[in-house]
């Protein structure tokens, strides 16, 4: 992938984060990497086409890190805190809200292949949850009563939810979100160190 090609994603996917489908335009990314429009529109000619391309990366390396945690023996709490951190760490890159949430609101009108990614990345992302509670329960981690798939789509829902009023009220909403999660799994205890994966 040429340099260019990498920098349109990478200030593809900022924008997305930060202004949602239709608060940037081609002219935005252009501007910022000091090139034509056109030199946009050869890479992707239109801006479904980017944004798709951009959930099928996310989707990708969602795959790669979750597969290496998983092979590399994390426990699910472990997994599950790598999710949390990743999550503050977009918020304090600026990214304010989680690619999931950048295409609610414009979702019923997006073209069919943005749709379709973002619907993959939001199955991909429960499922990993399901899996991690569901393992985390059955090694004693986790302590919950309601069906593994309810409360794996009730965290997203509260990350989701998090992550668009931190945008307004700061990090510490996100941070408390994540603390009421952790309580509500019966997690009262945080990993001591840093795990590297």
């Amino acid at each position: 992938m040429s340099t260019t090609n990498q920098q349109i994603l990478h200030y593809g996917r900022n924008l997305l984060q930060c202004r949602g489908y239709n608060g940037f335009s081609y002219r935005d990314i252009s501007q910022k990497l000091g090139i034509k429009n056109a030199a946009v529109h050869h890479y992707y000619p239109q801006k479904e086409d980017l944004v798709a391309t951009i959930f099928e990366g996310i989707r990708q390396q969602f795959a790669e890190d979750t597969a290496r945690m998983s092979g590399s023996g994390c426990s699910a709490r472990e997994q599950l805190q790598y999710f949390f951190d990743f999550m503050l760490k977009e918020f304090d890159e600026g990214r304010n809200i989680c690619p999931i949430g950048s295409l609610i609101v414009d979702f019923e009108e997006l073209p069919d292949k943005v749709k379709e990614q973002h619907l993959l990345l939001m199955d991909d992302v429960l499922a990993w949850f399901s899996e991690v509670l569901k393992t985390g329960l059955e090694n004693g981690e986790f302590k919950f009563s309601d069906p593994v798939d309810t409360r794996a789509e009730a965290i997203l829902e509260t990350l989701l939810g998090a992550r668009q009023l931190a945008s307004i009220k700061g990090r510490g909403t996100l941070e408390r979100s994540i603390s009421l999660i952790r309580s509500d799994l019966g997690w009262k205890d945080r990993p001591s160190g840093k795990r590297t994966y």
